[in-house]
C-alpha cells in the first residue's frame, strides 16, 4: 500500500495549523491520484462481493472514491456553515445526493473531479484563519452543535479512511482481473 511522502526538509515547513491541513489533504489527494492512476472504468463498478454478514453491502472503488470526494466538500460546508459563511439548507456535497451518478462511471471524470475537490480545498483553506475554526454553530433542527475546526478534522479523516477502502478493493479487483 502506498502513502504520500513528503521530503521536504522540515525546516522548510510553514507549520501553522492552516499549513497542516493543506498538507494533510494534499497527501490524501496525492494517494487518491495513485489510487485511480491506470485504472479502467469497468473497475469503477467492481464490486468484491455484493452482501456480507457484517456491515452488509459492498461498494466499488467508484462508489468509495464519489462518497470520499463528495463527503470532504460536504463537512467543509459544514465549517463554513459554523462560521456563518452558509445557510444550512446551503450545506451539500458537490453533486447534491446524487454522489455516484452516471458520469462517475468514467475515470476521467472521477479524476478530474477528484482535482476540482482538491481546488475547492485549498480555496477553503486560503479563506480561512485558525480563529475562524473556533466557530461553533448549532444544527437548525437537531441538538447537534458543529464546530469548525472538528469538521476540518472530520473531513480529513473521512478522506482518508475511504481511500484506504478504496485501496483495498483496487487490491481485490486485481487480483481477480489478473486469473
Amino acid at each position: 500500500m502506498s502513502t504520500a511522502v513528503d521530503t521536504t526538509q522540515e525546516s522548510t515547513f510553514d507549520t501553522s495549523e492552516i499549513a497542516t491541513y493543506r498538507k494533510l489533504f494534499d497527501n490524501q489527494f496525492e494517494d487518491l491520484a495513485h489510487l485511480l492512476a491506470d485504472l479502467p472504468n469497468d473497475a469503477l463498478l467492481w464490486k468484491p462481493f455484493e452482501e456480507s454478514p457484517w456491515q452488509g453491502p459492498s461498494n466499488s472503488v467508484g462508489k468509495v472514491v464519489a462518497h470520499a470526494l463528495s463527503s470532504t466538500y460536504y463537512l467543509l460546508r459544514r465549517a463554513e456553515y459554523c462560521m456563518g459563511r452558509l445557510e444550512w439548507k446551503e450545506v451539500d456535497g458537490d453533486e447534491g445526493r446524487e454522489e455516484f451518478g452516471p458520469a462517475n462511471h468514467d475515470i476521467d471524470y472521477l479524476r478530474a473531479r477528484a482535482k476540482r475537490t482538491q481546488e475547492f480545498v485549498h480555496n477553503f483553506l486560503a479563506s480561512v484563519t485558525s480563529e475562524d475554526l473556533a466557530a461553533n454553530r448549532a444544527h437548525p433542527k437537531r441538538p447537534l452543535t458543529f464546530i469548525a475546526r472538528r469538521e476540518v478534522a472530520h473531513a480529513i479523516d473521512h478522506l482518508s479512511q475511504h481511500i484506504g477502502h478504496g485501496q483495498l478493493t483496487r487490491q481485490l479487483w486485481a487480483i481477480q482481473a489478473a486469473e
